[in-house]
């Protein structure tokens, strides 16, 4: 078994930056999380609800709000 690099040098590291944040505006952030709630991610769908009642995507939990 040979080496995964081809028995190279390793090229040198980059050197750390730490991540940053990106504060998005309300009209950016909707279509990001619906992009992800529409894959089945439900933590998105769940914020999509809180933020945006009237463009969350209508499923089984519509029946919790008549009761």
């Amino acid at each position: 078994m040979g080496k995964a690099n081809g028995g190279k040098q390793a090229k040198t590291r980059k050197p750390y930056e730490k991540p940053t944040v990106t504060k998005l505006t309300p009209e950016q952030a909707k279509p990001k999380l619906f992009g992800h709630a529409s894959m089945g991610d439900q933590g998105a769908k769940d914020l999509l609800e809180l933020m945006f009642p009237d463009a969350a995507p209508k499923d089984s939990k519509a029946k919790n709000k008549s009761a």
